[in-house]
């Protein structure tokens, strides 16, 4: 199971660090823990948990705590060093980022959807991410 999170955050630092060249680690660990958030939230949601008994500060607290939690894991230590050099041979990178960007718009679909927010809204926050995700492959360098 770690070797699919540290490909997810693999996938995402690759193309967070094109456009971000000074803290591509930091903004790779936020955008993990802001999905995981998503996740919890739409759990939640699902399972009809009384969301206000939260409140407005556990709500801000949930990700800032998976960004502890993350920082812990990836940033401590420079353990996202070796999860670079791990996955930078790696074959069919296509099929696997594309499978973490599907999994970063399911994220966001199914919170928008559980929220009942309206559909031409929903789908097109999750093609906003899709776009995102995609735009990074026609600046990376040929040889990846």
């Amino acid at each position: 199971m770690s070797k699919i999170y540290d490909y997810v955050f693999y996938s995402i630092y690759r193309n967070t660090s094109i456009t971000n060249k000074s803290i591509p680690d930091w903004s790779t660990t936020i955008a993990i823990s802001i999905l995981l958030a998503l996740n919890v939230f739409s759990i939640l949601i699902y399972a009809e948990y009384d969301i206000e008994s939260i409140g407005e500060k556990g709500f801000g607290a949930i990700p800032l705590v998976l960004v502890g939690i993350n920082y812990l894991y990836f940033l401590r230590n420079d353990r996202y060093k070796n999860i670079l050099n791990r996955f930078k041979n790696h074959r069919n990178k296509l099929i696997s980022d594309s499978l973490v960007l599907t999994y970063a718009c399911i994220s966001v679909f199914i919170l928008f959807y559980a929220l009942r927010i309206e559909l031409k809204t929903t789908l097109f926050v999750t093609g906003f991410i899709a776009l995102t995700g995609i735009i990074p492959y026609l600046f990376r360098p040929k040889k990846e």
